[in-house]
């Protein structure tokens, strides 16, 4: 993941102040933006029936991107935000009383 967050600071660098990188004030608007951007293909496709889905994976790598990055100010990116994911999870889980024997 190291190698995702190097390009995102060499792609922003001349766009953004530098601080936008590590910012999650910047980061948390960005990841919505991109989110409101899906969120407006999805409704072009059931609406329209428009054949957007290479732009949809798009949309979704740049919001995977963003929510990396943030994951980042708060130092869970890669491993740890898979365990926090399943951690999460299992509370769920638990809260509902689902076993993976139901699932």
């Amino acid at each position: 993941m190291k190698n995702i967050f190097a390009l995102h600071e060499r792609m922003t660098a001349s766009l953004f102040p530098a601080y936008s990188n590590s910012d999650e004030r910047f980061l948390a608007l960005a990841l919505c933006g991109e989110v409101g951007e899906l969120a407006n293909m999805i409704k072009k496709r059931w609406r329209d029936n428009a054949n957007l889905t290479e732009e949809i994976r798009d949309e979704i790598a740049d919001i995977r991107i963003y929510l990396e990055l943030i994951a980042k100010c708060f130092d869970i990116e890669g491993d740890k935000l898979d365990r926090q994911v399943k951690q999460k999870l299992l509370k769920v889980m638990a809260k509902h009383n689902i076993t993976l024997e139901n699932t």
